[in-house]
């Protein structure tokens, strides 16, 4: 398993790469490759992790055991810095929701041998990373397959209507709180576009701890995607918000992929 730290040439942006080495990966093997023809073959798997607030790109790598995971399962996961933006196009920031699933898409896909097609990215995070990839997973079908989400802030732009998500830039990253729910910014409208829209809906794995503040609130959001048609796995564990949890919930998701 090779990790890499990449600074993009992107404003803020740098990437934590995680790639399963040739030797170690058994279905590779099964299949006849060599060394050349698998880094060569462009079809491995990408898993698009995301942090939470007040985090970075390394702080999978260095907080959960996600190489041993990636490894075992022979995916690649990227780990992109996206400071505390929220995973959206700010109004006042950086557009990372566009640097996640343009700039940063062109980027991996180009560099790294790594499959483009949507059945074979999936993208998960915890936290404000949680409600980063639950929004962006259902606003870009044509990017990724399955969705995964731990402790999930999907309520940001509930408490930020009201007065009660006070994270430093909430205001740069969403502007007015009168408009942010039925917006785009809103995960419950994305989840309800997504079902309207047609096509298939994919799969969620959302789960939170039962002493998390936030289970209340995911909770809901699994009974929403539940009631508009979506196939839901859920899990939960006597945690709070904290690393024991992720860690656990990121190997049981990985586990779930194709």
């Amino acid at each position: 398993m090779a990790r890499l730290q990449i600074h993009t040439g992107l404003p803020d942006v740098s990437l934590d790469v995680i790639i399963p080495e040739f030797m170690k990966n058994r279905k590779a093997r099964e299949q006849g490759l060599s060394r050349e023809e698998y880094y060569a073959s462009r079809n491995l798997p990408v898993l698009w992790l995301l942090h939470g607030g007040m985090g970075d790109a390394t702080d999978w790598p260095r907080y959960s055991r996600i190489e041993m995971y990636a490894e075992e399962k022979g995916l690649i996961v990227v780990c992109p810095t996206g400071n505390n933006g929220n995973w959206v196009n700010m109004v006042q920031g950086n557009a990372w929701e566009d640097v996640v699933t343009e700039k940063l898409w062109e980027f991996v896909h180009s560099n790294f041998p790594t499959s483009d097609k949507p059945e074979d990215n999936y993208i998960a995070g915890l936290s404000m990373g949680g409600y980063g990839a639950l929004r962006i997973g259902l606003r870009h079908p044509e990017r990724y397959s399955r969705i995964g989400a731990f402790s999930s802030g999907i309520g940001i732009p509930q408490e930020y209507a009201v007065g009660e998500f006070k994270i430093p830039g909430a205001d740069m990253a969403f502007g007015d709180p009168e408009k942010i729910l039925g917006s785009e910014y809103d995960g419950f409208q994305a989840a309800k576009d997504r079902a309207a829209a047609g096509g298939d809906l994919p799969p969620v794995y959302i789960s939170c701890g039962t002493k998390d503040r936030l289970y209340g609130i995911n909770a809901e959001f699994r009974d929403h995607l539940i009631s508009l048609g979506y196939d839901v796995t859920w899990d939960e564990g006597p945690y709070g918000h904290e690393w024991r949890f992720w860690d656990e919930q990121a190997e049981k998701f990985i586990k779930t992929l194709p």
